[in-house]
């Protein structure tokens, strides 16, 4: 039997995969994803079996060589995109970034000027750099929805910083938003709209017309915005994986 540190070898298609158990305590179920590379990881909680997890893995091979076909070859890098494009928006503050090298991770705003020094180990930039941009947008989108839901006049019970693979953000019905991490790596235009997006999902819990045209109300330009969105998606959703 193979062991979580072990990769499980499956064939796709004919093909011999490696796919990658990972036991995470954050995770509340079994689920299958594809990285850049491409990594296969099967992640489970604890409280599930092994034997679970690979029943789960056999059931989604058809899945598995749908998403495979379309895999990125290459990982993209976190701190060679903070490089290429300099800046994070922090609330409604776009921020240029200065990037530095030291012993542990911090974040140091000016006071004085729209910049901020974003200091990652030198022993692991790329996870220190997830780390560090992840503690930034935990605050910085909390203080974006605290705003934005003041001025469209709704209210909001918890904001939720997450790691999610394919959306920008949710609403839940208790009124807790999820947003992903990675909206400061967007402008501040196309963060408030994501947000305004969730907000409106306050009013309107599904994707009706009275859910869009309040969107429209509170984000004019949002098919604009939307189009621009769906065009980063490649760039920005793989980034810290």
């Amino acid at each position: 039997m193979e062991q979580d540190d072990q990769p499980i070898t499956v064939h796709v298609d004919g093909k011999a995969v490696q796919v990658w158990p990972n036991v995470s305590a954050r995770a509340t179920r079994v689920r299958l994803s594809v990285k850049p590379g491409p990594k296969v990881v099967l992640t489970y909680p604890p409280h599930a079996t092994h034997a679970s997890a690979l029943a789960f893995l056999r059931d989604n091979l058809p899945w598995l060589g749908r998403v495979l076909l379309k895999a990125r070859t290459v990982q993209p890098s976190l701190t060679s995109h903070l490089r290429r494009f300099p800046w994070v928006t922090l609330d409604e503050r776009l921020l240029a970034i200065e990037m530095a090298e030291g012993s542990r991770g911090a974040i140091r705003i000016s006071k004085t000027e729209d910049k901020v020094e974003l200091v990652v180990p030198s022993a692991d930039p790329e996870s220190g750099a997830v780390r560090v941009i992840r503690r930034l947008a935990e605050t910085g989108l909390g203080l974006a929805v605290d705003r934005l839901s003041t001025k469209v006049g709704v209210s909001v019970q918890q904001v939720s910083v997450r790691d999610q693979t394919t959306r920008w953000g949710s609403c839940s019905s208790t009124g807790t938003l999820s947003l992903n991490w990675r909206l400061v790596l967007l402008p501040p235009m196309l963060h408030d709209h994501v947000i305004l997006h969730e907000l409106s999902h306050r009013r309107h819990m599904d994707h009706s017309d009275r859910f869009w045209n309040q969107l429209a109300a509170w984000d004019p330009d949002w098919k604009k915005h939307d189009r621009e969105l769906t065009k980063r998606w490649n760039v920005i959703m793989d980034l810290g994986r």
